[in-house]
């Protein structure tokens, strides 16, 4: 006999003594392959587009009540069948929760900044909004604070006030400040400024104090400015909060709904282990008493 002729008899001997798959998932993959639905599993799927849900997750807890219940013959099937079903569909409601839950709390927090029925005078800062005002607050208040120190370095060297007349706006500020004690000069150029100061008895070293001074004063403009916006922020932040707390509860019409639906699915459930209880205790021969049903009629005009 050849070698090749001898492997294949070993071969065809150790098939014969073959059981099958010994290992756990071995045995896992093979009660899988053989796994067959009844029209309900068959079509409780969605298997394409958008929401595509898993026939490995679904065969997984079908494949368990199997091995839970037992089901022997093709009602018994049907019945551990619609157990999965009904299981299944509980996962979705639980996902519709999710999905509302979220729907309210994007509404929430959409609705919280969103104009007020008054031509939107009481719209609210988003967090990104309120950090751009606090950056552009802390470069203004830097600005007034590089003018107060080049100030009092240009003051304490004799510097003319000339030097600093392209500074327009500090100007401005300091004829603002004035503005009782100073005629009305022709223009608002800083020599007009400075001139119709001298006539009010201003001397140039008190000018030059007053340009220090604004700028200490608009400093402390810019850091109160700063902590109102971080205040605001954390009023944002709280208001927020309640309403994500809030919006964890689906609204009363979608909660009804829901609670209606799930109640249904768990009646069919309990209702599918019953019925197979049942049949699984009438064939092993024990006394099963018929079920019992009652038919209750509410009168509410006559309650007696």
């Amino acid at each position: 006999m050849k070698t090749t002729d001898r492997q294949i008899a070993a071969n065809r001997r150790n098939a014969a003594r073959s059981t099958g798959p010994v290992t756990e998932s071995g045995k896992a993959i093979a009660s899988h392959n053989a796994l067959k639905h009844g029209l309900l599993a068959q079509e409780i799927l969605v298997d394409a587009g958008e929401g595509a849900e898993s026939r490995e997750e679904f065969d997984a807890v079908l494949l368990d009540l199997k091995d839970q219940f037992d089901p022997q013959g093709p009602l018994e099937e049907m019945l551990v069948e619609k157990m999965a079903v009904a299981y299944w569909r509980l996962r979705r409601a639980h996902r519709y929760e999710v999905g509302l839950i979220r729907r309210n709390l994007r509404k929430a927090i959409d609705k919280y900044y969103e104009p007020d029925s008054f031509g939107g005078c009481g719209t609210k800062s988003t967090d990104d909004q309120i950090d751009a005002q606090v950056s552009e607050a802390q470069e203004l208040r830097q600005a007034w604070q590089d003018d107060r120190n080049q100030f009092t370095k240009m003051r304490k060297t004799g510097k003319d006030l000339q030097e600093i007349y392209e500074w327009q706006d500090n100007w401005a500020s300091l004829y603002e400040k004035a503005a009782e004690t100073v005629e009305e000069v022709s223009d608002e150029s800083p020599a007009s400024m400075r001139e119709s100061l001298h006539k009010a008895g201003w001397t140039d070293n008190a000018i030059w104090q007053c340009h220090i001074d604004l700028c200490t004063e608009q400093m402390e403009v810019q850091a109160r400015t700063i902590r109102e916006l971080h205040k605001q922020k954390e009023d944002n932040q709280l208001a927020l909060q309640v309403q994500k707390k809030i919006g964890c509860i689906p609204d009363a019409y979608d909660l009804d709904r829901l609670l209606k639906y799930e109640g249904s699915i768990e009646r069919q459930f309990y209702k599918a282990i019953d019925q197979l209880e049942r049949l699984q205790r009438l064939r092993a021969g024990d006394h099963v008493p018929a079920p019992v049903n009652i038919d209750l009629a509410v009168d509410a005009k006559n309650p007696g």
